[in-house]
């Protein structure tokens, strides 16, 4: 037992000592996350690592600061929720991110992002895209957003809703309006207050008031007031 006891620690003394002298001769990227929703490149990722951290190939791996090269990653890419890296012996150098989920692809003032629930805004390019709710309108007043957060992240939140609804349309009033994927009419929601009972309400309408028939004879659905379903016709 004793000589065990000792030999354990010489041998990891040896592994220690080999893995110390080993350089970085490759580095590997790897993005986790959903394989339909792309907000960052594997091509990308390796481009904020390169520049970053032009000498990494050939430097000890002892040398390298893997802390460092999460923080630069997290911090130089709004679309990294988590990232993490780590040396193998053999002198290959990994490095893995996890992706951000958004809710919702606003439409504003010319450009688009994406955004998560945390707050966090990914510029929409042309080679990045997401399943999120579409987001348009006068967003601007919204400030920082709580409330649309609020409302999309119910939304996509609950399999019916998130079936459901495509698009949220803030107005000038910073009010809302929901667009359905069926049917030809729009919701009027109003605020968020409340916002629990209206979804109930139209739940309710969708599920037990309307039949087949129904779904395009109105134009408009008003859950604005308190306890009440205004529905216009065409």
């Amino acid at each position: 037992m004793a000589l065990m006891t000792v030999y354990f620690p010489i041998v990891m003394g040896f592994v220690s000592a080999a893995h110390s002298e080993v350089e970085c001769n490759e580095i590997t990227t790897k993005i986790y996350g959903n394989d339909n929703e792309v907000l960052i490149s594997a091509g990308e990722l390796s481009k904020i690592v390169s520049l970053s951290f032009p000498d990494l190939k050939g430097r000890k791996l002892e040398n390298i600061n893997l802390n460092e090269i999460e923080t630069t990653i997290e911090q130089n890419s709004p679309a990294v929720r988590r990232c993490e890296c780590y040396a193998t012996p053999g002198g290959v150098l990994h490095v893995e991110i996890e992706q951000r989920k958004p809710i919702m692809h606003v439409f504003t003032s010319g450009t688009s992002y994406y955004m998560d629930a945390e707050g966090y805004r990914i510029v929409s390019r042309g080679d990045t895209h997401a399943y999120a709710l579409v987001v348009s309108g006068n967003v601007g007043a919204m400030l920082d957003g709580t409330e649309l957060i609020q409302l999309c992240q119910y939304i996509v939140n609950d399999d019916f809703w998130k079936a459901q609804i495509e698009q949220v349309y803030v107005t000038d009033k910073s009010e809302y309006i929901l667009v359905p994927r069926v049917g030809n009419h729009i919701v009027e929601f109003g605020t968020i207050d409340n916002m629990e009972e209206k979804f109930h309400n139209l739940h309710t309408l969708y599920t037990k008031g309307w039949d087949k028939m129904e779904w395009n004879l109105y134009k408009k659905v008003n859950l604005k007031y308190k306890g009440q379903i205004v529905c216009t016709k065409k």
